[in-house]
C-alpha cells in the first residue's frame, strides 16, 4: 500500500488500522517522517517566501522614509528630527531619540517597544523589559546602508531555523504519539479488547493523519486559533480516531467469519 493511500485510509475508513496493527516500528516511523517532511516543507517554503517579502519591504520602506543613522564606538547617532517616531500608540512604540528627551520610562504603559538612544536600545515585550548597551559594541559599526543590505538576508537566517527546527518538530509529535498510545492501552483494556503496546502505537501514529492535515490547513490559511485551543481540538481529534479504530478493531475480531455459500454442497 503506497504512502498516499494510506493517508487517505488512515482518515477515511477505521478498518485500515486493523492492517497497520502489526506494522514494524520503523515503518510507522517512516509515515510519520514523511508525512511530517511534507508538510513542514511546504510550511517552510511558505513562511520563507513570507519572511523575504516582509523583508525586502522593511529594506525599501528604511531606504526612503528613515534618515540616515550609524552605530561607531559605542555610540549611536540619527540624522533626522528626533524624536523620530516609526509607531506610536497605546499597544507599540518604536521610537528614535539621541536627544534625551525619551528615555526607557518613555516604553511605560505600552505592550511592545523599542527605543533606541545614543547609548543604548531598550526593548519592551509584555511586562519585560532589557537593555541593550552600545558601549558593549565598541567593535561594532554599521549605518543605514549596511542594515538595508542585511534586511533581505535574514529570511536565510529563518529558512536555516526552521529546517534545524524539523528535529524538534518529529521529535515532538512522537513524543506526542507515545503518550497517546499510553492511553489507546487504557482504552483497549477498558474494552477488554486484546492489543499490545506496539500495536496501540502503531494506532496512534496514524491517527495523527488528520490532526496534522488541519494543522496545515490553518496554517496557510492564517486562522488565528489561539495556540492552546488549538492543541485541545489537535489532542481530542487524535483521541477520537484512537477510541474508534480500536472499538472497530473489537468489533471486527467479534465478527463471526462470513461463510462462503458457494462452498456449501
Amino acid at each position: 500500500m503506497n504512502f498516499f493511500t494510506q493517508v487517505k485510509e488512515s482518515v477515511i475508513d477505521f478498518k485500515f488500522y486493523k492492517h497497520i496493527k502489526d506494522n514494524r516500528f520503523a515503518k510507522s516511523f517512516l509515515y510519520l517522517l514523511l508525512l511530517l517532511l511534507i508538510i513542514y516543507s511546504m510550511l517552510t517554503v511558505r513562511n520563507y517566501l513570507l519572511v523575504k517579502s516582509i523583508m525586502e519591504q522593511a529594506a525599501s520602506g528604511l531606504r526612503e522614509s528613515v534618515p540616515e543613522f550609524q552605530l561607531e564606538n559605542g555610540k549611536f547617532s540619527f540624522a533626522g528630527e528626533m524624536p523620530f517616531y516609526i509607531s506610536n500608540n497605546t499597544d507599540a512604540i518604536f521610537a528614535v531619540d539621541t536627544t534625551g528627551a525619551l528615555d526607557e520610562t518613555s516604553l511605560r504603559g505600552t505592550t511592545t517597544g523599542i527605543l533606541i538612544t545614543e547609548d543604548a536600545m531598550y526593548l519592551k515585550s509584555n511586562i519585560q523589559q532589557q537593555t541593550l548597551s552600545f558601549s558593549d559594541m565598541k567593535d561594532t559599526k554599521f549605518n543605514k546602508a549596511d542594515l538595508i543590505q542585511l534586511l533581505p538576508k535574514l529570511s536565510w537566517w529563518v529558512l536555516v531555523f526552521m529546517l534545524i527546527s524539523f528535529v524538534f518538530v518529529v521529535a515532538g509529535q512522537l513524543l506526542f504519539a507515545v503518550i497517546l498510545a499510553l492511553i489507546g492501552l487504557a482504552i483497549s483494556s477498558s474494552l477488554n479488547i486484546d492489543l499490545k503496546y506496539k500495536h496501540v502505537l502503531n494506532f496512534s501514529i496514524y491517527a495523527l493523519t488528520l490532526p496534522m492535515l488541519i494543522d496545515l490547513a490553518i496554517d496557510i490559511a492564517g486562522l488565528p486559533v489561539p495556540q492552546f485551543i488549538f492543541f485541545m481540538i489537535y489532542t481530542a481529534i487524535a483521541a477520537l480516531y484512537l477510541l474508534f479504530a480500536i472499538k472497530t478493531y473489537g468489533a471486527d475480531l467479534n465478527q463471526p467469519e462470513e461463510i462462503d455459500q458457494n462452498n456449501i454442497l
